[in-house]
């Protein structure tokens, strides 16, 4: 047996075994509109709990993205949001989107499309209501690949956003190829942005060329609250960070917003 064969079937093992013994907890960062400070959604963060102790996925993820279970995992993923989806219309609370990371595993896999479709339809889930997000440095190994992944799901009426924008060497390039929604800056920009004026120079450019190219600006890792009133002067468009929250559970996420927000 080679190794990649090994730790493959290591990695299924290790991702069935946490499946069964419901090892996995979804968990949910708020995101908030710059200028009114209201929630409009959130991002689904994936966390182990082991005999009362969280595990961080830069714990797991790692190995899973090697040995290539990371795909399941992320159709795991999808699938709690869907059932959640479901959960709130019955239960006649607000729906809000939810963004769930997308591997570069599945840009080449033939059947992700239908695997989508399949577990939406499971849950008769609002596509428009999810978000799928590709990071910058998996869609700059093969920009055709990723585009015409980009185009299919959109097709089923997915959102789809790249994340971590601004770590990779052909931002640009990708923004001109791949019609996206939504463009998260990575928390990078945003270290010391008080004392950097390059950086907020950067910043307010990539936000006024986002609204002409009619693509939503999402900062994320936002801390404090300078950089909160800079990102409302240059009218980004959403915020995420620890200034407003941090993950939730589940539940304290339905408590602290959702049952307190007008039904729709």
């Amino acid at each position: 047996m080679d190794a990649k064969t090994k730790y493959g079937i290591k990695g299924a093992e290790d991702f069935l075994r946490s499946v069964r013994q419901n090892e996995f907890v979804i968990y949910l960062q708020p995101k908030f509109d710059t200028q009114t400070e209201k929630i409009v959604g959130a991002e689904a963060l994936i966390r182990k709990q082991i005999q009362n102790k969280l595990i961080m996925p830069d714990q797991f993820i790692p190995f899973y993205e090697k040995t290539g279970i990371i795909t399941k995992l992320d159709m795991f993923v999808l699938e709690e949001i869907c059932k959640l989806q479901k959960k709130w219309k019955e239960e006649k609370l607000p729906l809000l989107p939810i963004s769930i990371n997308e591997s570069r595993h599945h840009l080449k896999n033939k059947n992700h499309i239908v695997e989508l479709q399949e577990i939406v339809t499971k849950y008769e889930a609002r596509t428009d209501l999810i978000e799928l997000e590709m990071t910058e440095n998996t869609v700059i190994e093969d920009i055709l690949v990723a585009k015409n992944a980009a185009e299919s799901v959109k097709k089923l009426g997915f959102i789809v956003s790249m994340d971590d924008f601004g770590t990779g060497y052909s931002s640009f390039n990708i923004l001109k190829d791949i019609e996206i929604d939504i463009l998260k800056m990575d928390k990078t920009f945003f270290k010391d942005l008080e004392k950097n004026e390059r950086a907020r120079i950067i910043i307010e450019t990539i936000v006024k060329m986002c609204k002409r190219l009619q693509i939503k600006t999402v900062a994320e890792g936002i801390e404090t609250k300078g950089q909160m009133d800079f990102l409302k002067q240059v009218e980004c468009d959403v915020v995420q960070g620890f200034y407003f929250s941090k993950p939730l559970t589940i539940q304290e996420f339905e408590e602290k917003f959702l049952k307190n927000m007008e039904k729709l």
